[in-house]
């Protein structure tokens, strides 16, 4: 009687060790190692895609440190038209100078800023946090002068004309920040992301937005 109670106590013990080890297995080990291999995963394609890593996570345990072998990641390319005038009149004599250019700015990431992947336990979902989107730059070409007019005492001079540049230049990016540059420029990186996530096996979210550079 007392083996046959040793025995049952003995196997009892086994299976509820089995059932504990297959528990711990089961709710932790497998779905955190999910997340591990889906971050490997992840990393892989970020570096065959865009050509970076973000800092990426398994269930908020960093894996990959965030390193890009380039600065900046541009998205979208816009164009437009932007005109300066400057007239001012001293002592009834005014000089006038109007100047008009086309310009090219260039939207998209700075990737020194923080550029985050976690993936979350099971490894079926990533959480990005994206940079802010940013005006990376603003080319000018076809700069055309519409009027160069001195007053009779009141003269122009070359500090007014580099003065109306710096202004248009300054004009130009602030109707840009105008548009939804910055807004496309996140949901193009974002559609790119989405492809990464999902050809590494898993759904891209993004639960917060990192919001958008102001004039």
């Amino acid at each position: 009687m007392k083996s046959r109670l040793l025995w049952l106590t003995l196997a009892g013990a086994a299976l509820t060790t089995v059932a504990a080890t297959w528990f711990v297995w089961t709710v932790f080990i497998a779905p955190l190692r999910s997340a591990v291999e889906r971050g490997n995963r992840i990393q892989e394609e970020f570096e065959k895609v865009l050509n970076l890593t973000p800092r990426i996570s398994a269930n908020h345990a960093v894996i990959f440190a965030q390193n890009s072998p380039v600065l900046e990641l541009v998205t979208v390319e816009r164009q437009s038209l932007a005109r300066h005038r400057v007239e001012e009149t001293w002592f009834h004599s005014t000089k006038t100078f109007e100047i008009e250019a086309a310009f090219t700015a260039r939207a998209g990431f700075n990737l020194r800023d923080s550029f985050t992947v976690n993936i979350r336990r099971g490894g079926k979902v990533a959480e990005i946090t994206l940079p802010r989107a940013k005006i990376l730059s603003i080319g000018m070409a076809d700069l055309r002068v519409l009027r160069d007019e001195d007053g009779l005492w009141n003269k122009l001079t070359a500090a007014d004309r580099e003065k109306a540049i710096r202004a248009l230049e300054k004009t130009a990016k602030a109707d840009f920040l105008k548009t939804d540059i910055l807004t496309a420029a996140t949901r193009e990186m974002e559609n790119q992301v989405r492809e990464v996530a999902k050809a590494s096996g898993c759904e891209a979210v993004f639960p917060g937005f990192g919001g958008e550079q102001k004039p």
